[in-house]
Parts: structure tokens; C-alpha cells; sequence
């Protein structure tokens, strides 16, 4: 800061002071821009037309006193100059915000003290302008910041760090920052140390602090050392932030993934299978069959890409139950099956897509018969159950568990166990009813009473489909 020019605001009465003071820059060819004042007034109306880097003032003016000027000037670095030594008006211009008190005396030699004393001052004012910056900065900001000595002593933590870790500012200060790790202990999903995804393809370390509550949560960590003007390292800084809502995140797209990673394979799994039964079909002529493959792989294909749309219409449940149970009839009677429909008289009538509670019923039946044994017996029932419709599927094969439907729709190796055991028509059926039943809204599963005879019960809502179907179809419609 040498050679520095300082815009001076000299605040003196005695006038042979004032030219003492100007003589004294002159000769000495100091860079000072200086502008006198000879009383309070005056300098207030200096002071709110201009700005100083430094203030000079006598301690008893005329219209007042430096106490004065203290009030007036308060971002301004100030120097009290007295005649009077006396050392409690002193203390009362320190404690008023001076920078320093220099004592006047006869051969004024105290004029020698005003170049440094001011370089000091104007230093000293900027540095405290840039720490009360910093220290604004810190108080505000929502990372948590805490010091330690180089011993590990917490001695600063600002706001953010009492509101994530739960600590008062006296609970923590003084206090080993080990506090805050989880210590060896730790389950795996606490670790200590972990990655991160940042910004782009990039990666950062991770660790797990604990709370006061003793709560563990992950933190973005960063520390830097705080120098002295020698170069030795005196403290440490920490800045923690808490990355819950990242992890969880982070997890979720994880987990997704893996999920999306299984069905992707899974899918491919059941086209090698579909392929590899449709190339024994088709050698072996069943045509048929060969076609029925092919549907159901091409519902179950729309059903995972979300193409398969529903097109719900008014119609009577009893009479499709009806019509389905006349068509199983032969299918039935080839196997001595005694096939009966005890849905009550009367009609039942329901908002849904027709042709798909049509698919339903036709798999659900087919999978009856087939699995029944000979001179066995399946039987169906509708009825009215308020808002829905349950229907009831006894038949006299092997009997599933209340939930197992949902574990072997999806399973790989019960697909192929249908296909390996001439049930082609049969391996995507329960899958594609199970969908089709829950794209309506309603539910499917198992409810068998014994050992012997199995039942599959489903329930459909009379007003159609599940609200956000429903939506998407209105929303087709109006387009």
C-alpha cells in the first residue's frame, strides 16, 4: 500500500495545528489528498457530501468533541488527537471506535507517528471490512461450516451447522470433531467413505456424519487449512453438506435400473422361449396354438411398452360369463369335465372393455380345464359385490397359494415349464389376465380352501377402469 494516495479529512481548531499538519505532509511528500476542517459542523457537512479513506480529529473542537465524529464517521477509520494525556478520555474514544489515540506535544513530534499510524489504520479497516464479508458470507450461507484447531477442537460453527447437525453453538465448541463421525461401527448402509455422482461423468467422495440425536446422514465434504502470516498451519475448516435428497435419489435411479436391467432381461428371456415354442409348433402343425402364442406375446409386448388401450363399453357380466362358459363346453366334455356357470339370474352390468374381460374369463376358464383332471370339475360364479364385480373360478387342480400368482406370472422358469409340458396356449395367459384385471382397476389372486380344488378369484370395478386410465382415455377421446 505504499505510495498510495488516502483522500485525509484533518479536523482541527487550532489553526496552528492545521498548518503544522500541512507543512509537516508537504515536506515530507506524503500522498495524502488532505481536506481541514475546523469544527463538528463543518465536518458533517464534509461528511455527507464526501467520502474519506481516513479521519484525523482533535478531541475538544469547538462546537463539540471526537465522540462526536465517532458517531458521524462510524465506516471510517479514526485517529484522536488530544493535548491532554489523559488516559480515560483515551479508553472513552477505543471504546467509541477509534483506530488509535495519539498525544500532541510541544515540539510536535506526534506528526511522525501520523504516516504509519494512518497506513495501519486504513490496513486494519480493510481488514476488517473483508472479514466481516467473510464472516456474512459464512453466517448465511446453507452449507454447514466449522473450524477446529489443529488438534481437532471444534471452535467456530456458523448457523447452517446447528440447524443439519442438531448441536447449539455451546453443545459443540470446544469439543473433539470426531463427534461427528459414525466411528468404526457402521452398517453398509452407513458407511464411512462412498462415491458419489456430481455434475457430468464426474465423481465425489462422500462420508457419513452423525447428529446430535445420533442420527446418521451422508455429507458432500470439503476442508482446507488456515495458514498464520508465517506459513503454519493454525486451524482447519470443514464444509459439510447434506446430501440426503442426492442419495435417495441417486438410489432410486439405481435401483430403477436394475429393475428396468431384470425385466429387460426377463423379456429376453421369454422371447428366446416364445421363439423356440413357436419353431416346435409350427414343425408339428399346430397352427393353432402357433397363432395363440403369438397374440399373448403380442399383448404382454404392449402391455410392458404401455400401448395396450382400453376401449370400455356398457355390457352385461352375466351374459358374457354365459357365453364363455357355452363356448368351454366342448373343451370341457372332451375331458369328462363337469363345466357349470352358478352365477345368480339377472343382470350385471358393468362400464369396461369388453373384449379384454372377455380374455380374462377365456384364460382363467382354459387354465381351469386343463389343469383339472379328467371327470374333475370347474365351476364359475359373478356377482354383485356394491361397486364391483367378484368372480369366483373353482376347478379341481393343483391349488395355488393366496399370492403365489403374483411371484410365477413373471418367473422364467414357470413360463417354460408351461411350454415344456404342451401348455403353450397357457404360459402368458395368467400373466396377460393379471394385467388386464389390473388395468381395470380391480385385483387377482388365489383363495383355495384345501389340497384338492383350487380357486382363482378377481374383482373388477362396474364404473370401467382406474382413474388415471380412465384419464388417459378421456384425454385420447378429446383429441
Amino acid at each position: 500500500m505504499e505510495n498510495t494516495r488516502y483522500k485525509i479529512l484533518l479536523i482541527e481548531d487550532n489553526e496552528l495545528d492545521q498548518m503544522a499538519f500541512k507543512r509537516f505532509v508537504e515536506n515530507n511528500a506524503i500522498p495524502y489528498d488532505c481536506t481541514i476542517s475546523g469544527s463538528v459542523s463543518e465536518a458533517k457537512h464534509l461528511l455527507n457530501s464526501d467520502n474519506f479513506d481516513i479521519i484525523i480529529t482533535d478531541h475538544s473542537l469547538g462546537d463539540g468533541t471526537a465522540l462526536d465524529i465517532l458517531d458521524l464517521a462510524k465506516n471510517t477509520p479514526i485517529i484522536v488527537v488530544t493535548g491532554a494525556g489523559d488516559e480515560d478520555t483515551a479508553v472513552k474514544t477505543w471504546k467509541a471506535g477509534a483506530y488509535d489515540y495519539l498525544v500532541k506535544d510541544i515540539n510536535q513530534s506526534y506528526l511522525n507517528a501520523i504516516p504509519i499510524t494512518v497506513e495501519n489504520a486504513i490496513r486494519h479497516n480493510l481488514v476488517e471490512k473483508k472479514l466481516q464479508l467473510l464472516s456474512g458470507a459464512i453466517k448465511s450461507t446453507e452449507d454447514s461450516i466449522y473450524i477446529t484447531d489443529m488438534q481437532g477442537t471444534i471452535i467456530f460453527v456458523n448457523k447452517a451447522f446447528c440447524k443439519t447437525y442438531g448441536y447449539k453453538v455451546e453443545d459443540v465448541v470446544g469439543k473433539n470433531g470426531n463427534i461427528l463421525w459414525i466411528g468404526k461401527h457402521q452398517s453398509q448402509n452407513t458407511r464411512s467413505v462412498f462415491q458419489t455422482k456430481t455434475a457430468g461423468s464426474s465423481w465425489e467422495v462422500g462420508f457419513y456424519h452423525r447428529r446430535k440425536d445420533d442420527s446418521v446422514f451422508p455429507v458432500s465434504l470439503s476442508r482446507s487449512t488456515i495458514k498464520d502470516s508465517n506459513g503454519k498451519d493454525v486451524a482447519i475448516v470443514g464444509v459439510a453438506r447434506d446430501i440426503t435428497e442426492r442419495i435417495l435419489i441417486e438410489d432410486e435411479i439405481r435401483t430403477a435400473s436394475l429393475k428396468l436391467k431384470k425385466k429387460n432381461q426377463q423379456q429376453n428371456k421369454v422371447a428366446i422361449m416364445v421363439t423356440e415354442a413357436l419353431q416346435r409348433l409350427l414343425a408339428n402343425g399346430n397352427i393353432d396354438v402357433a397363432k395363440r402364442v403369438i397374440d399373448d406375446y403380442h399383448d404382454i409386448s404392449k402391455i410392458d411398452a404401455d400401448q395396450m388401450d382400453l376401449k370400455p363399453q356398457q355390457f352385461d357380466f352375466a351374459l358374457l360369463v354365459s357365453e364363455a362358459v357355452k363356448a368351454f363346453s366342448p373343451l370341457a366334455t372332451q375331458k369328462n369335465i363337469e363345466l357349470k356357470n352358478v352365477t345368480p339370474d339377472g343382470e350385471l352390468m358393468v362400464n369396461a372393455d369388453y373384449n379384454r374381460i372377455a380374455q380374462v374369463l377365456i384364460n382363467l376358464l382354459s387354465r381351469a380345464i386343463k389343469f383339472s383332471p379328467a371327470n374333475g370339475h370347474v365351476s364359475i360364479r359373478a356377482k354383485d359385490a356394491g361397486n364391483e364385480v367378484a368372480v369366483e373360478i373353482q376347478d379341481d387342480g393343483p391349488p395355488l397359494e393366496r399370492n403365489e400368482i403374483h411371484r410365477i406370472v413373471n418367473r422364467t422358469d414357470w413360463i417354460q415349464e408351461q411350454f415344456n409340458a404342451g401348455r403353450e396356449d397357457l404360459a402368458l395367459g395368467l400373466r396377460i389376465a393379471k394385467e388386464l384385471v389390473e388395468m381395470h382397476g380391480g385385483r387377482i389372486w388365489a383363495e383355495s380352501s384345501d389340497t384338492k380344488r383350487n380357486v382363482f378369484c378377481f374383482i373388477v370395478p362396474k364404473a370401467g377402469v382406474r382413474q388415471e386410465v380412465a384419464m388417459e382415455m378421456t384425454s385420447t377421446n378429446a383429441e
